[in-house]
């Protein structure tokens, strides 16, 4: 009776009652079994986010500390032409150190053991580029001997390791052979993801006329750097030559603009994680919600008692929301130690498509936004379910079936609508873009609310049609789904939700992955040659057709920059402030060609195709891609004014072209009609298909031997090279999507834990009617197999309309699924879900009648 009055007598102090506190250390310390499962789902979460936050972090200061050693300069001029005597003279006035670099595509031979060919980046080099950072070589000496020894060449690392390039070995670039000077492992600018597609060899800047490689046509990169005493002489340098730049076609760089252009390059990766952490406590806060009203269901007896003894249900509620947010606050702690633990794999991990140094330490903001998040999931999608508490009558100690009276109060209504902002502005706030969160959150939300109206739907489904005359084991499994106090909508969700986020992923790599992979069509060709001089055509032809190999097309291209847009100079388009067209598409160099018909990779979408000029005053109508006619705006009918070589040549446009620019290329954005470029200055280009890797490289060394300047792309190898980037790539989104994963399946096996105590007494009744242990293993395998399978299918369908989406309208690329992966991420779905639940009761299962009975009496 004392004991009543004492509560009685503090049950107004609530939060600061002592017996509050003391009950809820007493009952979370003989429940910390199934209580610590509320702790798991906060903890993966947690982990990802503090993980990819403090990597953020990290990785946004050595942008800052490292983007000048980046550059490699205070100042970058960027031109895809030569550079303007009149400019350079300027930057010679100055007063600052210089250096210069030239980059074309190339083919080189390497004597070595392992002779072959491969197109290669040349870079010509002159002055002591970098200023900043370090060109790393092996050995130290090779860039000063590469410099004042002559013919001497330098090969990235990974180049010289395929041709087993060493010391007194020999490539051959154009018409000069280059002695191996050494391997240049880093240098800035350039990084591991850059060197895989475009390996480089770096020769001196004296050198690049006598290869013979710059001759009419060739695309050649000009790089002018500069450096300067201080950060704001360069500031003032780039404001002095701005205009000129711009109107000259090129492009600069400052550091503080290197900086930008890292910092938005790494945005989207930045986004991308964000959202898989998102995902991660999403799943978490299901778990949460999911583990708190379960364990509420089973605390039915002891609420009840507690109210008998004089508790109220403001003290109850406290009782328990004191277990979750100090379990909650545990949790955090944890994800937060894995979170920090985690961050030292993610460098090594990303590294390679990181380009510069990563230095890994602990951000103390992340670990603040750890733990706050945290405690607020804990709170949060906790109090929902505890609301009920507060209304369990003391009568249903006597009358355990009595449901409590379900109120709509304030506490309620206010949770729930903390509940639908808290996911929007974490999202948006992770995003740094209430747009994109909004989004996210958005199709997040339907894929939520497709998942659980499936499963209302299959739980109505197998009521409705439910089939009496099947087996029993196979009658009582699927009963299962609807029975009192099941989870079906829960691990549905929950299921589903991680087998929709791992499809999508695959389908978006295969997609990426099938936008470069034409190679196989029987049609098309897989070796292009380009740089032909028109002198070298028949040549080239002939050698081709002595190798055996199909002459597929013979392509002339001629280069030529826009004069006029619509009767207006490009000077004028560029300094009126209303045109949106950007500087790039006017200033740009196009290599357009001339023919009378389509290719196959075109299709005209507009106007008409004019085929051939006749006489020489008529009017000449060109065909456009569609992407720059809306980039230049123009409309058919509008007059274009080329320049070609100095020659103006006035057009209008005819007709509009969708080009497939991955299908059999070279394809081009303006196609001329014959009869009008012929005489103009060009080169050629000409495409075969190579049989198998022997034939190929027989051919290419017959072919640099013959004609040095010519060079040939093998698409087999870039596919083989992208191949293994996506590989990588796909690596790492999966790496970063195993935190949700982790994450569904740890919710997963806290739900089935949690039921688990339900499932007791069914099983006391089954085994008291009768049934065989055996036949309670395989009705537990067979619900949890239902589960997994229509989770498991609700969550691959929709993924493949969240992977179309994407596919089409953001990364732009053709939808390419590949069923037979699905078929595998819904078959191991499946069996994870068998495993899990089994695995989970399978004490449930060994457990006596009699030891459950004396369970409820005791």
């Amino acid at each position: 009776m004392e004991y009543i009055i004492k509560i009685k007598k503090d049950k107004k102090n609530l939060l600061t009652d002592k017996w509050v506190w003391s009950m809820a250390w007493k009952d979370a310390r003989n429940n910390f079994s199934r209580l610590f499962l509320f702790i798991s789902s906060i903890v993966i979460g947690i982990a990802a986010l503090v993980a990819i936050s403090s990597f953020n972090n990290n990785l946004q200061e050595d942008i800052d500390g490292q983007a000048k050693e980046l550059l490699g300069a205070d100042y970058v001029v960027h031109a895809n032409t030569a550079i303007e005597p009149s400019f350079m003279a300027r930057m010679d006035t100055l007063g600052i150190e210089i250096a210069n670099t030239s980059s074309l595509a190339s083919m080189a031979y390497f004597m070595t053991s392992t002779s072959g060919t491969r197109l290669v980046r040349v870079v010509a080099m002159k002055g002591n580029f970098p200023f900043y950072g370090e060109l790393e070589t092996s050995p130290d000496s090779a860039y000063k001997v590469m410099k004042e020894n002559g013919a001497y060449a330098m090969v990235d690392s990974n180049l010289a390791t395929q041709y087993d390039v060493s010391t007194g070995d020999s490539i051959k670039i154009g018409n000069i052979t280059f002695q191996y000077a050494g391997e240049v492992k880093n240098i800035p600018g350039g990084g591991a993801v850059q060197a895989s597609f475009t390996p480089s060899i770096y020769i001196p800047m004296e050198y690049l006329d006598s290869t013979g490689l710059v001759q009419y046509g060739s695309r050649v990169n000009h790089d002018i750097f500069l450096k300067t005493q201080t950060t704001k002489i360069a500031e003032d340098i780039a404001d002095l030559l701005k205009n000129d730049v711009k109107k000259q076609g090129h492009t600069f760089e400052t550091v503080e603009s290197r900086k930008e252009n890292l910092g938005e390059a790494f945005e989207n990766l930045y986004r991308f994680f964000n959202l898989l952490a998102f995902v991660a406590l999403i799943l978490g806060c299901i778990g949460v919600a999911s583990s708190v009203h379960i364990y509420v269901k089973e605390k039915r007896a002891t609420v009840g008692v507690l109210r008998c003894i004089g508790a109220s249900g403001w003290q109850v509620f406290n009782i328990f929301l004191i277990q979750t947010v100090s379990l909650g606050i545990l949790g955090s702690f944890l994800g937060v130690i894995l979170g920090l633990g985690l961050q030292y794999s993610i460098p090594a991990i990303l590294g390679e498509f990181i380009p510069l140094d990563i230095n890994v330490a602990i951000s103390w903001v992340a670990v603040s936004q750890g733990m706050l998040v945290g405690i607020v999931i804990a709170i949060l999608f906790s109090v929902l379910p505890l609301i009920s508490v507060r209304f369990v009558p003391p009568l249903v100690v006597l009358r355990n079936a009595m449901e409590s009276s379900r109120k709509v109060t304030k506490t309620m209504v206010l949770t729930i609508s903390l509940i639908v902002i808290f996911p929007l502005t974490f999202a948006a706030f992770l995003t740094k873009s209430w747009a994109v969160g909004a989004m996210f959150f958005g199709g997040l939300l339907v894929a939520f609310g497709c998942l659980a109206l499936f499963a209302k739907f299959l739980t109505f489904l197998v009521k409705r049609f439910f089939p009496h005359g099947w087996n029993f084991i196979w009658r009582q499994s699927l009963s299962n789904l609807f029975r009192p106090n099941n989870q079906t909508t829960v691990l549905v969700v929950v299921i589903g939700l991680g087998a929709f986020l791992v499809a999508t992923l695959s389908l978006i790599q295969n997609s990426l992955l099938n936008q470069v992979e034409f190679v196989g069509n029987e049609n098309q060709s897989n070796t292009i040659l380009f740089d032909i001089q028109p002198h070298q055509v028949d040549g080239v032809i002939q050698l081709v057709s002595d190798n055996n190999l199909p002459i597929n097309q013979v392509v002339p291209i001629v280069t030529t920059r826009l004069k006029s847009l619509r009767g207006k100079t490009i000077d004028i388009i560029q300094k009126d402030t209303s045109d949106n067209i950007p500087n790039w598409a006017l200033t740009r160099e196009y290599r357009v060609t001339y023919r009378d018909s389509l290719h196959q990779s075109e299709k005209l979408i507009e106007g008409t195709m004019q085929r051939e000029v006749v006489n020489s005053g008529d009017t000449i109508f060109v065909t456009i891609s569609e992407g720059l006619k809306e980039t230049l705006e123009l409309e058919i009918g509008d007059r274009v004014v080329f320049d070609v070589q100095g020659i103006p040549i006035i057009t209008y446009i005819g007709g509009v072209r969708d080009v497939e620019w991955s299908n059999d290329p070279p394809n081009f954005i303006f196609v001329f009609p014959k009869g009008v470029l012929e005489p103009a200055p060009k080169i050629f280009v000409l495409t075969t298909k190579t049989t198998d890797k022997a034939t190929a490289g027989v051919f290419q060394r017959e072919l640099i031997t013959a004609f040095p300047n010519v060079s040939a792309i093998d698409l087999n190898i870039i596919l083989e090279t992208l191949q293994t980037f996506f590989d990588k790539v796909a690596f790492v989104i999966r790496f970063m999507a195993l935190f949700s994963i982790i994450t569904g399946l740890v919710v997963l096996a806290g739900a089935v834990i949690n039921s688990k105590y339900l499932r007791m007494k069914e099983n006391v009744l089954l085994r008291t009617l009768g049934a065989l242990k055996k036949q309670i293993v395989a009705m537990t395998l067979i619900e949890y197999g239902y589960l997994g399978f229509f989770a498991g299918l609700t969550g691959v369908g929709l993924s493949v309309i969240s992977g179309w989406g994407l596919a089409t309208f953001f990364f732009e690329v053709k939808f390419s699924p590949d069923y037979l992966s699905l078929l595998g991420v819904w078959g191991v779905v499946i069996l994870l879900t068998m495993i899990v639940g089994w695995w989970n009761t399978r004490d449930v299962v060994n457990s006596s009648p009699l030891e459950i009975l004396r369970r409820e009496v005791l």
